[in-house]
């Protein structure tokens, strides 16, 4: 039985293709619909592929031969204070490797934030995302399936030379069958669309994350230049001022009569 409407649903199948039988065929704003959620998907893995890339740069670690890995930013901090220890305590390139590398250290540790907020945000509602697509994209092939099995069912009872309880019956089952998955269908892309506002909310986090981060590095590297102890250098020389240029036209009032 459940071989021959499969291969019932594959003749109808066949026949669409061949131009030789009707399909069902949804509203126009159902076909709008999925329309935009092709859209949308495309878009989905395309910020979900670039924000995890951008995630995995954050948390790239760096092996420092020793059992602790550092990022890239912390381990030249950690290189510069090591070596910094290097010098004699009154070395100003001693001091200044040992200042410059503690702030490193500090920024590596505002990246660590930036990582776990990152995540936290704009990354695990991309993931949200692609999880009720993925939902989506389910309920849409099973709705091709019903309405394959709805429109054979269709075909037979148009093609019954007599009435047959079993055909209207099947009829009838199919029918709410498609009607019930074209309304989940429906549902579940009203729903991505009113996602908007959650994924307006956790960018908005991203946002704020990159904007701590970044003023927390501007903060970090102020501090290192008021502590820095070659902040002689920072001071340009003041140049002198410009001489005033000699005047080369005589005055009215010494000039000679006519």
């Amino acid at each position: 039985m459940i071989v021959n409407k499969k291969l019932d649903r594959f003749k109808q199948w066949a026949g669409e293709r061949m131009g030789g039988e009707v399909r069902t065929n949804a509203s126009d704003d159902f076909k709008a619909l999925e329309q935009e959620m092709t859209v949308r998907s495309d878009g989905m893995d395309n910020l979900h592929r670039s924000m995890s890339a951008f995630v995995k740069w954050l948390s790239k670690r760096n092996d420092a031969g020793d059992k602790e890995k550092y990022t890239p930013v912390g381990f030249m901090g950690a290189t510069m204070v090591n070596h910094g220890e290097d010098f004699d305590p009154d070395s100003e390139y001693g001091a200044c490797l040992s200042t410059m590398g503690r702030s490193h250290e500090r920024m590596a540790r505002a990246q660590e934030t930036l990582l776990a907020d990152s995540t936290t945000t704009w990354l695990e509602s991309l993931e949200r995302n692609l999880v009720q697509m993925k939902e989506y994209n389910s309920a849409r092939k099973k709705l091709e399936q019903r309405r394959l099995a709805y429109d054979t069912a269709l075909m037979k009872m148009q093609k019954a030379k007599k009435e047959d309880f079993r055909v209207e019956e099947e009829l009838r089952s199919q029918k709410a069958k498609y009607e019930e998955a074209s309304e989940d269908v429906y549902r579940r892309m009203e729903e991505i669309k009113e996602a908007e506002r959650d994924n307006i909310e956790d960018l908005t986090g991203f946002l704020e994350a990159e904007l701590a981060y970044h003023d927390k590095c501007r903060e970090v590297l102020m501090q290192l230049k008021r502590d820095w102890p070659g902040r002689d250098r920072f001071q340009e020389e003041e140049e002198p001022p410009m001489p005033e240029p000699k005047l080369t036209i005589p005055k009215l009032g010494s000039r000679g009569p006519y």
